[in-house]
């Protein structure tokens, strides 16, 4: 019989014993998108499955504190993708991919810009930004604006860059 007298599936009944249990981490028991995760101050240790983390996939991510600073920080924090660089792009974590594989073209004469948003960003967030085309295909520039140096970083043809957040110091350059 189901824990709670009525009809329920198997996963249910395992929420529920779990749920009892002291120190086993909770699932919640809806699935969310990034946007509709609930406050992670009211979840502090709990999962939370997110169907659009990273922008394309399934995972879980879990709510935790830094300080006074709450925030949901995925289970498995790397996941890459490529994507064409053909306009400016915000790179928000939980959203954007963590690794990304840039390619396109960017014209001579032309700058684009990739904005790193601290909104959603948790201490450890991290991108790893590669640009993955050929000589001549980027005759313009390829900025990252929000860094805390203050000026854009550039990434050249075939170069990369990685940034890691930090609650003190924000988005900070690592290589």
């Amino acid at each position: 019989m189901p824990l709670s007298g009525g009809p329920l599936s198997f996963e249910d009944d395992v929420r529920q014993i779990v749920a009892t249990m002291p120190g086993i981490p909770t699932i919640l028991p809806a699935n969310y998108t990034v946007d509709t995760l609930p406050d992670p101050a009211a979840n502090m240790g709990k999962y939370a499955r997110v169907t659009d983390l990273f922008g394309a996939t399934t995972d879980l991510v879990l709510a935790a504190q830094t300080g006074a600073l709450s925030y949901w920080k995925p289970v498995r924090p790397v996941f890459a993708a490529k994507q064409t660089v053909s306009a400016n792009m915000t790179l928000q974590a939980l959203k954007s991919p963590s690794v990304l594989l840039l390619d396109g073209n960017v014209p001579l004469g032309t700058t684009r810009t990739l904005t790193l948003s601290d909104t959603l960003a948790f201490p450890g967030a991290s991108f790893r930004i590669k640009q993955r085309n050929t000589l001549g295909t980027i005759l313009g520039a390829l900025n990252v604006l929000n860094v805390n140096l203050g000026t854009p970083v550039s990434i050249i043809t075939g170069g990369s860059q990685e940034f890691i957040w930090d609650a003190t110091d924000k988005w900070v350059q690592v290589t």
